[in-house]
């Protein structure tokens, strides 16, 4: 079992309570600090939205519609959990 990364995890979950959907670009840079490059945490944030995904909390959305994280390229989103997928 891989390690969770609470700080990336945490920012994720805060992101998507308010019922929106969230591009994985403005977690990175809520999480970057001051002149830090945000593009460093865009995998971090990959991988802890699939464990996320896989544990029921939320979706990957792309075009709006809900879509499995795996094999998946290019721009997608986060959101809560939406049926349908």
């Amino acid at each position: 079992m891989k390690p969770v990364d609470q700080a990336v995890r945490d920012e994720i979950v805060r992101q998507i309570a308010d019922e929106k959907s969230v591009a994985p670009r403005d977690i990175a840079q809520a999480l970057a600090g001051e002149g830090e490059d945000w593009r460093k945490y865009l995998p971090r944030i990959r991988a802890e939205a699939i464990e996320l995904y896989h544990a029921g909390e939320l979706s990957f959305l792309r075009k709006r519609k809900p879509v499995s994280p795996s094999g998946l390229k290019g721009v997608y989103r986060l959101s809560k959990p939406v049926a349908a997928e």
